[in-house]
């Protein structure tokens, strides 16, 4: 692993905050690469051999197969069911604080430890095998996933928290989404409580984790409303070299070439080369009773004030 420090965006955040299609327009700039979510890279990824974002089935990826051979000589290497146990027993909401107490005492598990190091040389690898890459862009979103990462002293982890109207994430957790990747399986659903009150601990755990580590906080709709400024405004965080060029971007629409291979996400990845025009998704405003939108915004209402949403 190169002795220096890996520059990694990381977008965190409740899932269904618009976060996929920022983390589109990002992969555009010069310098920056894609990893999607490598939360689930063990399961997803090696185990169910799901498709990249390419569109390639993960072990026919010519990129995939390149980090791999950089991290661990081959994938085969990997032994995955004991990462995604590491996963499912350390990488949780629960174990926060137990994450946040390694980050105070500067202390932590042997199964962190060994989690952490596996993350960490497949975000170096990725770094490593597209050449031109300062910042990996890393997606998994999760609060700990953040956490974790930023405990490793060869990364140099940056923090965007993309934060939405929680109606509108309430309402996005109810819809029934294919995912492209598998075949017959849907993205989960939750009930609108449930979807509000993961938003309500989330961002207060981001609003925490942001004391210790560098971060920006951006609400969805502030990038549909000035995406240049809001990108220019993460080019900052991020800590790309000079100005990359925003030539594909304007105030209504990107012009999408780049391709994204990452693994795991929103199906929103496998959108080929195209022009994304820049509209609200409001729909939660006509479709979403007005009891669902009041028992979200009951629950959320601490936050609310904080990122300037209406209550009512």
């Amino acid at each position: 692993m190169s002795s220096e420090r890996q520059k990694v965006l990381f977008i965190g955040g409740l899932p269904r905050s618009g976060s996929t299609l920022i983390e589109k327009v990002l992969n555009e700039l010069d310098g920056t690469f894609a990893v999607g979510e490598t939360l689930h890279l063990w399961e997803r990824g090696i185990r169910d051999n799901e498709r990249c974002g390419c569109g390639d089935l993960f072990s026919e990826c010519s990129v995939w197969n390149a980090i791999g051979e950089e991290a661990f000589d081959g994938w085969d290497n990997v032994d995955y069911e004991r990462m995604i146990d590491l996963r499912w027993k350390i990488d949780r909401t629960r174990r926060l604080g137990e994450i946040v107490k390694a980050h105070h005492s500067g202390l932590i598990t042997q199964e962190q430890d060994e989690y952490i190091e596996h993350l960490a040389k497949v975000l170096h690898a990725a770094a490593k095998t597209n050449p031109g890459t300062e910042v990996i862009l890393e997606s998994s979103k999760h609060l700990t996933t953040a956490a974790l990462l930023a405990l490793e002293p060869s990364l140099d982890v940056r923090v965007l928290h993309v934060v939405r109207d929680p109606r509108g994430v309430a309402y996005s957790w109810t819809k029934k989404v294919k995912r492209p990747e598998a075949e017959d399986d849907y993205m989960p659903t939750y009930r609108p409580s449930r979807s509000a009150g993961r938003w309500l601990t989330d961002n207060i755990g981001f609003e925490l984790l942001g004391r210790s580590v560098k971060q920006e906080t951006v609400k969805y709709e502030d990038f549909l409303e000035d995406p240049v400024s809001v990108i220019n405004q993460v080019i900052r965080l991020a800590g790309l070299e000079g100005s990359p060029p925003l030539d594909f971007l304007s105030d209504t629409e990107a012009d999408i070439t780049a391709t994204m291979h990452s693994v795991a996400g929103n199906p929103m990845r496998f959108t080929k080369s195209s022009t994304i025009t820049f509209k609200k998704d409001e729909a939660w405003r006509k479709h979403f009773s007005k009891l669902r939108r009041a028992q979200v915004a009951a629950i959320t209402a601490p936050l609310l004030f904080k990122y300037r949403y209406p209550l009512g």
